[in-house]
């Protein structure tokens, strides 16, 4: 027989192995299609509202443009709230030019860094700007982001407040507990992103989206969620736009789709084979980094690339917005509320 001290220790190595829980599947966009299942009264996708109140604006379309370098800059935040969306001005420049960039209009969107972000927000408060601000970090799930949050509704109780990333339904939670008032969900989704390769981490989109908009709650102390979840990573075509939204996203955010417009800073470029292209570069990249700072970088997670020459961005959200148009009308849908309601999600993969 075996001795009962020898035993206690097997179970002490094996315990850990033992009760660890079975591993999830977690699906993409393309894992997923959206089913009518209602007949549709709408005669026209025109009669579809795609308007999201976020914060102090309201968006026409439900879109807002990644705070990356090459994708959000002056000529790209003010032709999207002329379209009825929303661009958010990167924090890889001094918030003078930040200010001065955004100073138009009713509503505005700063990116800011965790490491300045008391001097830059009270430089915007100073200018009297109500503007919506963005703690930019690629992990929104630390003690940093707790201490930031804080401080800012602490010193600002009116702010609204973006923030995030984070690539869970407990990490969701934890940040709206924070006070942030939008999240921004996923992580390494994006196409210059290379966290999954660098780190391991990443997050499916389809499934995070869905588990972070539906957080269950016991039922005696159920409250509905406050925070508005911002979709943010792999949505290349109208389709993903759909599907997040049909999953629960309040928005989504954007870089790669919105990079090759005549909007997103930088030159066009004749490559050898004649196509036009623009630059993209992730916020992690070497060029980003090396940019911003004057420095080396000591550690890369984006990539640079090239991508395709698109002309105006007009037209990427138009396209986009009709899409999302007819996906409602095939929903029934005359609102986003009435298209999550009416969707039937399934799995093809």
């Amino acid at each position: 027989m075996v001795p009962s001290r020898i035993i206690a220790d097997l179970l002490t190595f094996v315990k850990p192995y033992v009760i660890m829980r079975p591993m999830e599947r977690w699906l993409t966009y393309d894992q997923i299609s959206l089913i009518p299942t209602r007949v549709s009264t709408l005669e026209h996708r025109a009669e579809a509202d795609t308007s999201v109140q976020f914060g102090p604006v309201k968006l026409k379309v439900p879109i807002i443009a990644a705070p990356m370098p090459d994708v959000c800059g002056d000529a790209m935040t003010r032709r999207l709230r002329e379209l009825g969306s929303l661009g958010i001005m990167h924090r890889f420049q001094g918030i003078e030019d930040r200010i001065h960039t955004s100073e138009w209009g009713s509503a505005q969107a700063i990116a800011v860094s965790l490491k300045d972000y008391e001097v830059d927000v009270k430089a915007v408060r100073d200018h009297e700007m109500h503007s919506i601000i963005c703690l930019d970090t690629a992990n929104g799930a630390s003690e940093m982001v707790h201490r930031a949050l804080g401080t800012l509704k602490d010193k600002y109780p009116d702010i609204f407040i973006v923030t995030g990333n984070v690539a869970s339904r407990e990490t969701f939670q934890k940040l709206e507990d924070w006070g942030a008032d939008a999240i921004r969900v996923g992580i390494a989704g994006g196409s210059v992103c290379e966290t999954r390769t660098e780190t391991g981490v990443y997050s499916p989109m389809a499934t995070v989206v869905y588990q972070c908009a539906h957080i269950p709650q016991d039922i005696e102390t159920w409250k509905p969620r406050k925070a508005l979840l911002i979709a943010d990573g792999g949505i290349k075509d109208p389709a993903h736009l759909c599907k997040a939204l049909a999953l629960g996203a309040d928005v989504v955010m954007m870089g790669g789709a919105l990079a090759g417009t005549d909007e997103s800073p930088g030159p066009i470029i004749r490559t050898e084979d004649g196509k036009l292209k623009k630059r993209l570069a992730g916020a992690a990249s070497y060029i980003t980094q090396k940019e911003s700072t004057g420095k080396k970088p000591t550690y890369v997670e984006g990539a640079e690339t090239l991508v395709e020459y698109r002309g105006p961005v007009a037209d990427v959200i138009d396209r986009f917005a009709a899409g999302l148009r007819s996906s409602m009308s095939y929903m029934n849908a005359r609102t986003l509320t009435e298209y999550k309601r009416n969707v039937r999600i399934v799995e093809v993969s």
